[in-house]
């Protein structure tokens, strides 16, 4: 990993070497953690492998964002699921508070779920401490709001998630930061994962300016589902089209032009490197073809950057992925064109674009093990994050040299 993951940039794809500055934590956080007990429940999210992708892909390309919009934003309107710590939110409001950006975020706390969470009360209590924090900071907006609902429950027109959703303008960055796959069905539900994606897609449609898609989620073959399966058509429905994809994605995955039909389909089946690559293509042309679909609201799909590492298995079984969406100007046709209007086909042009950038995918335990610097940034940053958020550190330490997958020995 040459001085960290590698982010494109509109039609060029330049590897970058970001510094990420980890600030001291936010005031009112000190008088928090002297007069509560530190934690020592540890989740996946707190080994510094996920530290990567908060930096590397949600803070840098969050800043980018910023500072390219033509005109100056007092506030970046942010979905997330955030968790009791809000630790997405601490990198943000770090990379934001320099710019003078206030955080408006919007989302739902998927560990406040009644009757699943035996310690409710007391993740609750970590919420509301660590958002007062961050109020007291001036960090983010009086508008900010974590509801107790799903978000499978956005999928839903009559919840009080989607009644919320509508209230809500577009978001400038969309994260869905899911502990599972796309195609999960949560326990008394009726819709999945994927299915609230698509709802914030629909709210998405009428964003004006561009935006940014991060989907962190757990992938392996025999958890595809129906997301996999869409995946699929849409790769499958510019294979036979002139422009040049077909051969991309050959390139892309290293297997015989000739021979594609046959080698995607052992693909899908196998839990390995292409398999991420076809992932990751595959849910970008799904948008790509979401938006070309739109004929008064189209919008241009990039992969800004993919990364993969372990939670459950001894082979990469994540995805990071972020995704820049640009909004194109309304196309207007002239009156009694009748029938469906014809609109030029730019979808096997962008997906080429697409192809190229996963084949950039990155593997972030090997980074950590071949990279001090990027080592040394992730532990950084993971401990500010944790100390900030009440966490022992002393026992974050045997728990990440026990780590099941991915132990790690932070030396003294």
């Amino acid at each position: 990993m040459n001085g960290g993951p590698a982010e494109a940039q509109g039609d060029e794809l330049p590897d970058e070497d970001l510094e990420i500055a980890y600030g001291s934590p936010v005031q009112g956080d000190r008088g928090i953690i002297d007069a509560i007990q530190r934690k020592t429940a540890f989740k996946p999210w707190h080994h510094p492998v996920k530290q990567i992708v908060r930096a590397h892909q949600w803070a840098a390309l969050t800043k980018r964002l910023i500072e390219q919009r033509p005109q100056a934003v007092a506030c970046l309107r942010y979905f997330t699921l955030p968790g009791p710590d809000l630790l997405d939110v601490r990198v943000l409001a770090d990379i934001c508070d320099p710019l003078d950006v206030k955080i408006e975020y919007f989302g739902f706390d998927i560990g406040q779920e009644p009757g699943e969470d035996a310690d409710a009360a007391q993740t609750d209590g970590e919420w509301i401490n660590a958002e007062s924090a961050l109020r007291q900071a001036g960090r983010i907006s009086a508008d900010a709001l974590i509801l107790p609902d799903r978000l499978e429950d956005l999928a839903l027109d009559q919840s009080q998630a989607s009644a919320q959703l509508r209230q809500r303008p577009t978001f400038d960055v969309v994260n869905i930061d899911a502990c599972d796959h796309l195609a999960y069905l949560p326990k008394g539900r009726t819709h999945n994962t994927f299915d609230a994606l698509g709802a914030l897609l629909k709210h998405q449609m009428t964003s004006k300016t561009p935006w940014l898609l991060f989907v962190t989620t757990r992938v392996q073959p025999d958890l595809l589902g129906n997301p996999g399966v869409r995946f699929q058509e849409a790769i499958s429905q510019n294979l036979g089209m002139p422009g040049g994809f077909g051969e991309s994605l050959a390139g892309c995955l290293g297997v015989d032009p000739a021979k594609l039909g046959t080698s995607l389909a052992a693909i899908w089946a196998s839990h390995d490197t292409n398999f991420l690559k076809l992932y990751s293509i595959g849910l970008g042309k799904f948008l790509l073809q979401f938006f070309h679909m739109q004929p008064n609201l189209p919008a241009n799909v990039e992969l800004a950057s993919c990364y993969a590492y372990r939670v459950h298995n001894d082979e990469p079984d994540m995805l990071a992925m972020a995704f820049r969406i640009t909004p194109g100007p309304p196309r207007t046709f002239a009156p009694g064109i009748g029938g469906a209007a014809i609109v030029g086909d730019l979808e096997p042009a962008r997906a080429i674009k697409v192809a190229t950038q996963a084949q950039k995918l990155q593997d972030l335990d090997h980074a950590l093990d071949s990279d001090g610097a990027i080592r040394g940034e992730a532990i950084a940053g993971t401990e500010a994050l944790l100390s900030a958020a009440n966490y022992d550190l002393a026992a974050w330490k045997i728990w990440l040299a026990a780590h099941e997958h991915r132990p790690m020995v932070i030396e003294a």
